[in-house]
């Protein structure tokens, strides 16, 4: 697929809309051809390239996720866990979180095909602190 369109005909869940991570990734994934679901506490929205819609009546977090050919997890919470029956077989899942948002073992063991990538979350902390420390160290003078 040419540039813009890789993500094309795909279905990606994001759950968490933070400013730092889940929003920002969903209108990237979204300008690349993918349909978004954006899944958060309190709603969820479709990103579908330069739009921000609502989801279709009737659709739940477990309907949008059983759909999804990706799954990207960001909660920054020990207690929030996906259920990994409802991930597709064949599906990738992410978890850009610095805690495990689904239960690794169950998932790998449960659905054929599953590619998981865990524990994204701490590379971004890292990579976060230590562009904090070369700012400061640009600046102080």
């Amino acid at each position: 697929h040419p540039v813009g369109e890789r993500m094309s005909g795909k279905f990606v869940t994001v759950v968490n809309r933070s400013e730092v991570v889940g929003r920002p990734l969903a209108a990237m994934l979204a300008n690349d051809g993918a349909v978004v679901y954006s899944v958060d506490i309190k709603s969820t929205f479709m990103f579908i390239r330069g739009k921000v819609e609502p989801v279709p009546d009737g659709a739940t977090t477990e309907s949008l996720v059983r759909q999804s050919d990706v799954v990207i997890l960001g909660v920054p919470s020990e207690s929030y866990k996906m259920d990994p029956a409802w991930i597709k077989e064949g599906a990738i899942v992410v978890n850009v979180a610095s805690h495990k948002n689904i239960d690794e073992t169950a998932l790998l063991t449960t659905r054929p095909g599953v590619r998981y990538v865990g524990a994204v979350g701490k590379v971004t902390v890292a990579m976060l602190e230590r562009n904090l420390l070369r700012l400061h160290g640009n600046f102080k003078g």
